[in-house]
C-alpha cells in the first residue's frame, strides 16, 4: 500500500498543483488558505484532463462537537449511520477524483482505479 503524500498549499503554486493532479497519485493537501479558490483551480484542472470530479465534505473527526452523552449511543447509531452512508453513496454518481475537504484548510484528493489505469495507459 502506497504512503500518501503531504503537500502543503501555501508552498505550492498553482503550476505545482497541476503537475500533481496530472500524476493522478492520491495526495493530501494542507494549509488551504482560499478552499473555493483551490477547489475551483483542481476540478478545472481535472476537467481538462477529460475526467469528472466531485467534491465531498468529510470531516476528520465528525464527532467532535457531539455531547457525552450522544457519544454513549454511537454503538447503536453506527450500524444505521454507515448503512445510510452507503445508501447514499449508492446514489451518487461516480466521479474520476475524489476532493474531500477533511478540515478548515485540508483536502485529501483520491483518484479512482479508472483514472490511474488510463493515466497509465497513456503513458
Amino acid at each position: 500500500m502506497p504512503i500518501l503524500r503531504t503537500y502543503f498549499m501555501n508552498r505550492l503554486s498553482d503550476d505545482e498543483l497541476q503537475s500533481l493532479l496530472g500524476k493522478r497519485d492520491n495526495f493530501f493537501l494542507e494549509n488551504v488558505l482560499n478552499m473555493d479558490r483551490t477547489l475551483q483551480y483542481a476540478q478545472a484542472t481535472i476537467a481538462q484532463a477529460g475526467l469528472t470530479s466531485r467534491v465531498v465534505d468529510e470531516p476528520a473527526n465528525p464527532f467532535a462537537h457531539l455531547r457525552h452523552d450522544i457519544l454513549g449511543a454511537i454503538p447503536l447509531i453506527g450500524p444505521l449511520w454507515v448503512l445510510g452512508l452507503s445508501a447514499l453513496r449508492l446514489g451518487q454518481p461516480a466521479a474520476d477524483v475524489t476532493l474531500k475537504r477533511t478540515a478548515a484548510q485540508s483536502i485529501s484528493v483520491i483518484f479512482s482505479r479508472n483514472a490511474r489505469r488510463r493515466n497509465t495507459e497513456a503513458a
